[in-house]
């Protein structure tokens, strides 16, 4: 290797990427796609495959249901995506004493904790002790709420709605409507699915092909619904905050030699 102490004035100093609503919507869903159908993929290799080589690497890799792998890492990456769009917008109504600022600010807490919970798998956790301490009380847990953490997750969303129709209410019509579809696909999702995934669950096991649709579905809807938040906080930034642009700026520290 030649060592060249030409200096390549030619080459831009800066790198610049435009999050565009829509582009990002179909990357989003795109990925999306792909996951659901390498995890269903891997599921039917389990059980009506042979073995083949990598057969249970696979599962581990892109299963929904399992934690620390792809789907995780992209859920979780997602949902901190999330919290920044949302910090930022905050950011920017706190500058110009916009209405609502701290709303923003709650609700970009709130996907820290959803990330923080994602990857720890947190509300999991707390399905044997809440299954113990409602059986001991006389509330039955089985069927729909086998995995019980999902009695204090309706309730949680439950307070949500309160605390926020007002800051609902005083969104623009468009931005409204998609937090809304949004909020249902999510929760469609993460309680609905839950709960029909549990109540199969607790007649039949999870080691089954319809248990693994059922997640399949469950998880989908969850970062559908991540995707289409996403897609609406951009879509408020670039319609609703005139002069405001959400945009990532790699700058070079300083002129870089190359080798020839």
């Amino acid at each position: 290797m030649i060592e060249s102490n030409l200096l390549r004035e030619d080459l831009p100093q800066s790198l610049l990427f435009e999050l565009k609503p829509q582009r990002t919507l179909k990357l989003l869903l795109s990925i999306i796609s792909i996951l659901a159908i390498a995890s269903l993929g891997v599921q039917i290799g389990i059980y009506y495959l042979p073995n083949y080589p990598l057969k249970n690497i696979l599962s581990g890799l892109f299963f929904l249901d399992y934690e620390t792998n792809i789907p995780t890492l992209y859920s979780v990456l997602t949902l901190i995506f999330c919290s920044i769009i949302l910090g930022f917008i905050a950011n920017v109504k706190k500058a110009i004493r916009g209405a609502y600022a701290n709303y923003w600010i709650a609700l970009s807490i709130i996907f820290s904790f959803f990330a923080v919970d994602e990857f720890a798998s947190l509300h999991e956790k707390l399905i044997e002790p809440l299954r113990a301490s409602l059986n001991a009380i006389g509330f039955n847990t089985s069927g729909f709420f086998h995995f019980a953490w999902v009695i204090p997750g309706a309730a949680f969303v439950f307070i949500c709605l309160l605390a926020f129709t007002q800051f609902l209410s005083n969104l623009p019509t468009r931005t409204r409507r998609l937090f809304l579809l949004a909020g249902s696909l999510y929760i469609s999702g993460t309680l609905g699915m839950e709960m029909i995934g549990g109540y199969y669950s607790s007649l039949n096991g999870e080691n089954n092909i319809i248990y693994a649709i059922i997640v399949t579905i469950e998880e989908s809807l969850e970062m559908l619904g991540v995707a289409v938040f996403i897609y609406s906080l951009l879509h408020y930034i670039s319609y609703y905050m005139k002069g405001t642009s959400l945009q990532i700026n790699i700058v070079a520290s300083g002129k870089k030699r190359y080798s020839a």
